[in-house]
């Protein structure tokens, strides 16, 4: 079963997910604009362990990705999440995974995962299905969007805020 969500305000769960896992996740494509190539693309992802999250106190995961378009690089960083949360279901990582919520600002993205808009691009056909197959495996996580100014780990991307810890992942 696919459980994503679109729209839902996060600020609606806080009273009822205490030990909800939080994770907002973004990716940015330098040279994007241009349609230069090579691209420089990254991603991060912001962990907070419940739906309260102080802005000060969240962990960032973050990965250079190489010659990427934007909408690649969005969905990369969603993928990367999904994989963070199977490794802390399966102990790989520290933390226990039961419900979980990630929260991205790409309207794209969560759309097209959530089944809302189709997915017309070759490559983001690929992505999108192995994000739904993620989602699914992993039982119940939600996928939401949210507006820019309310995903950490973009603003993280932008140098706009400072996380307690900072960590780049490997390929």
């Amino acid at each position: 079963m696919l459980v994503c969500s679109v729209g839902l305000s996060h600020k609606l769960l806080r009273g009822r997910a205490k030990a909800l896992q939080v994770f907002y996740v973004d990716g940015q494509s330098q040279g994007n604009e241009q349609n230069s190539l090579p691209r420089k693309a990254k991603i991060a992802i912001a962990y907070a362990e419940s739906d309260a999250v102080d802005r000060g106190k969240f962990r960032i995961y973050w990965q250079p990705i190489g010659d990427r378009t934007n909408n690649e690089a969005e969905y990369y960083a969603l993928l990367k999440a999904l994989e963070l949360i199977a490794e802390k279901a399966t102990g790989k990582v520290p933390g226990n995974i039961g419900e979980a919520v990630v929260r991205s600002d790409s309207k794209l993205v969560v759309n097209q995962v959530n089944g809302e808009w189709r997915v017309e691009d070759e490559k983001l056909i690929e992505l999108s299905e192995k994000a739904r197959d993620l989602i699914e495996d992993l039982g119940s996580i939600r996928l939401e969007w949210v507006p820019r100014e309310e995903n950490l780990a973009g603003l993280w991307l932008e140098g706009k805020l400072k996380p307690f810890s900072v960590e780049r992942l490997r390929y």
